[in-house]
């Protein structure tokens, strides 16, 4: 169970120093000129002296203001990262739930239609989304809600972040892979569960085959279902960008995106901008929220596998 615990966190420091690295990197740039002052060229010049520089003034920079600092209205930058933060939760954490119990839900559901008609809305409802780009996805939704709202039977607002609506309808978008990825996971941990010897042991014995399915394929399945939940959380962060950004929901995503399109560069004994800063703060809260990820994800498959044992 330590191991479930340690080896992540070893991970996460490896990972976030890398990230650490590589925002630090000097942005020392030389540019030529063409014809008429037009762009001619641009050569990067990396000196490791400048970004030891920039790496030793950042260590400096976060002891001495105690933490991220100020911003130009005194405000403290930490405070304002973590604020959109939480607001970016609010749509995350909804999503993951929901992707991963009405996945599995989802995915029961498909292996038991799986034979006839039941497939329409089963496994090909699920491979074709999973086949589909989010930004469609998305797209088709935001036509369809525009349909509605034009023939004056829905009200909702599709921008922004001050409404319940956009709350509910971000939640919608960010859960849409989750719920299919699981479900064809869990379709196909069923399907290698259904020619096991307890499977057919059960079922010569009479067990109710809904029995079955749930007491006995379901919860042998979960470990596979579990091993892929890492994965749907990395995913479904990386759609966090596209859907705040899209939508205008200003979460940490969305701003994490406005900084990393700032025009930076770094000499030796410069200031660090204000949004190389908040970067890094950006960086650090998602990296430790997959940390908690990858430890709750660790410590259940633990438990489902010393379950497994027992049985």
């Amino acid at each position: 169970m330590i191991n479930r615990i340690l080896f992540p966190l070893f991970v996460w420091m490896l990972a976030f120093s890398i990230l650490l690295l590589i925002i630090l990197l000097p942005m020392d740039t030389v540019f030529t000129e063409g014809q008429g002052g037009s762009f001619g060229g641009a050569v990067y010049d990396y000196q490791f002296m400048n970004h030891w520089a920039n790496i030793k003034f950042f260590f400096s920079y976060i002891i001495e203001q105690r933490g991220l600092g100020l911003d130009q209205f005194g405000i403290p930058v930490s405070d304002q990262i973590n604020d959109v933060f939480l607001r970016s939760l609010k749509i995350f954490v909804p999503a993951i739930i929901i992707g991963f119990f009405l996945g599995i839900a989802k995915g029961v559901m498909d292996y038991r239609f799986r034979k006839g008609k039941g497939k329409i809305l089963g496994q090909y409802t699920t491979a074709g989304i999973l086949a589909i780009p989010d930004i469609a996805v998305i797209i088709l939704i935001q036509l369809a809600v525009l349909y509605l709202q034009a023939k004056g039977l829905v009200d909702i607002d599709l921008y922004g972040h001050d409404e319940i609506d956009n709350v509910l309808m971000n939640i919608l978008y960010l859960s849409i892979y989750p719920v299919m990825f699981i479900s064809a996971i869990t379709f196909k941990a069923l399907e290698d569960e259904q020619g096991m010897d307890y499977v057919r042991t059960a079922r010569s014995k009479g067990t109710a085959s809904m029995k079955v399915l749930y007491i006995h394929m379901l919860k042998n399945g979960m470990l596979k279902i579990l091993a892929h939940s890492n994965t749907m959380i990395l995913y479904t962060l990386s759609n966090l960008f596209i859907v705040e950004v899209f939508t205008e929901y200003r979460g940490a995503a969305f701003y994490m995106y406005n900084t990393l399109g700032s025009a930076t560069s770094f000499y030796v004994g410069a200031l660090l901008s204000a949004d190389v800063i908040r970067q890094i703060g950006y960086v650090f809260l998602f990296t430790v929220f997959i940390l908690f990820a990858n430890i709750v994800s660790g410590i259940a498959r633990s438990f489902v596998s010393v379950q497994e044992e027992k049985l």
